[in-house]
């Protein structure tokens, strides 16, 4: 089949614009640059675009839509149903248990003391000369001392420490520190931080043996702090901090003892560099260890992590808590349509219930409406009850785990072996989790901010569509 003509594709896009895009100019239709070399090149692209243009085909990835005038492009998306679970997938395996056994030296026959046996000397009649090598290992460095994120509440128990954390009620137990880290570094964690918790001179404290940071995050403190007051003492590559928190109010900015040190060497980095005896930042090394100091002269806090590491600690692995939602003015445009003017022109009731109405199908198109925790609230705001969705709630709690979900299937695919999961898992739980910040929105924030938050979600090509018809009055209907 014979390509058209440059002129020929020209004439059929001027006519669709013409026709249904009256106020889009054909220099802004194309959306490329045609600077591509060759006249059958830009032949088979401009026949491609006015194809698209006619049948409402995709075109790059995109597909064109005709909107008040204009000629728009929508990414064209699709969400998988039935995601692998990366959470689901980690109950089925069993939690290694202990170290893997070391390698035993050989034991050799009549010399239980010797490596290898001594050489013969000389010739003997009917043998040969020999010679033989001994291979001897460099003497292996010490591991550099314990130096975990460690968080100290006043008069709380570590039980009630895991508890604000978000641990998982399912792994609760007792684990030294060389089991959590064990246990954290396998798939039975899924990628999610495991904390150990005890007690020392009237204070609770929590130790976190891997995952990702989170004692200095103002959710975290804020949460410890509540009804008490609360030191952090984190340690993150060259970074060592003092943090304070009390009664639910993390410290200013300005109030975190802060030491910075540079870095030495050329290893690469990494938890297993310290146990291994490689120390990239001996100045934060020894601020940490200064820091301990402040802890039992300010605070009357006596922690040694070399000492209670080979301690078992009840621990658990924990669902991290929620990000504070930003407070922020809303944009005035989302996806080239006019939200500011929808809000202007709109009462707020209306408005209200056309959100609604798009956060549900937004729920429905992503599959986000599959967990019961969802269906239930969103039933509760059709009919204007209240949501509760504080970080201990039903609702919160499906929430952080499509967090969770999507922060594993991430790790597992950015690793050498990513296990059971594809990138297709990770396009749906991102697009779940998503959805689920935008009903979070919906319940937390100013109505223009909700509202741009689930119109930038939607993945419907008619969403606008969609919208006039959720705004329409039903006394018109």
């Amino acid at each position: 089949m014979s390509i058209p003509t440059v002129e020929e594709s020209w004439a059929r896009i001027d006519a669709w614009l013409t026709r249904h895009a009256p106020l889009t100019d054909r220099a802004d239709a194309l959306p490329i640059t045609p600077g591509i070399t060759g006249s059958s090149s830009l032949r088979r692209v401009l026949a491609d675009f006015a194809d698209a243009l006619e049948g409402g085909l995709p075109f790059l990835g995109r597909i064109p839509l005709a909107v008040d005038g204009k000629l728009l492009w929508e990414e064209e998306r699709t969400v998988p149903a039935d995601p692998v679970s990366p959470l689901t997938h980690a109950t089925a395996l069993a939690e290694p248990e202990s170290d893997p056994p070391s390698p035993r030296r050989p034991v050799f026959p009549n010399d239980s003391e010797s490596a290898v046996p001594a050489p013969a000397q000389g010739v003997t009649e009917g043998g040969t000369r020999s010679l033989s090598f001994v291979r001897t290992g460099r003497p292996r460095p010490e591991p550099l001392p314990d130096q975990p994120d460690v968080a100290f509440a006043a008069g709380l128990t570590p039980a009630e420490m895991l508890r604000r954390l978000g641990a998982v009620p399912a792994t609760v137990r007792p684990r030294d520190r060389r089991q959590a880290r064990r246990a954290v570094e396998s798939a039975w964690a899924a990628h999610r931080p495991l904390v150990r918790a005890g007690a020392v001179g009237g204070w609770a404290y929590a130790t976190i043996e891997g995952g990702a940071a989170q004692f200095a995050r103002t959710e975290v403190l804020r949460a410890l702090s509540a009804g008490t007051r609360v030191v952090v003492l984190t340690r993150q590559g060259p970074e060592v901090a003092l943090t304070f928190a009390e009664d639910g109010v993390p410290c200013p900015e300005e109030d975190t003892r802060r030491v910075m040190s540079p870095r030495e060497g050329s290893h690469a980095g990494g938890p297993w560099a310290r146990r291994l005896g490689v120390d990239l930042w001996p100045g934060s090394t020894a601020a940490y260890t200064d820091f301990l100091a402040v802890l039992a002269q300010e605070f009357g806090i006596a922690y040694a992590p070399d000492t209670e590491g080979p301690t078992e600690l009840t621990s658990a692995l924990v669902l991290p808590l929620l990000d504070d939602l930003p407070e922020r003015e809303p944009e005035a445009w989302v996806r080239d349509f006019d939200l500011a003017g929808l809000v202007e022109r709109t009462p707020p009731r209306r408005l209200r219930t056309a959100v609604a109405a798009q956060l549900t199908r937004l729920a429905a198109e992503t599959h986000l409406d599959t967990h019961p925790e969802v269906t239930e609230a969103l039933d509760r705001i059709r009919h204007g009850l209240p949501v509760d969705c504080d970080q201990d709630d039903p609702l919160a709690l499906r929430i952080r785990t499509l967090v969770a979900e999507v922060h594993a299937t991430r790790t597992m695919l950015r690793g050498s072996d990513n296990g059971p999961v594809s990138e297709d898992d990770l396009t749906a739980w991102v697009a779940r989790s998503d959805a689920a910040a935008a009903l979070r929105a919906f319940l937390r924030l100013p109505l223009p901010v909700a509202a741009e938050a689930v119109l930038q979600r939607r993945i419907s090509l008619h969403w606008r569509d969609e919208l006039a018809a959720d705004l329409a009055d039903p006394a018109d209907l």
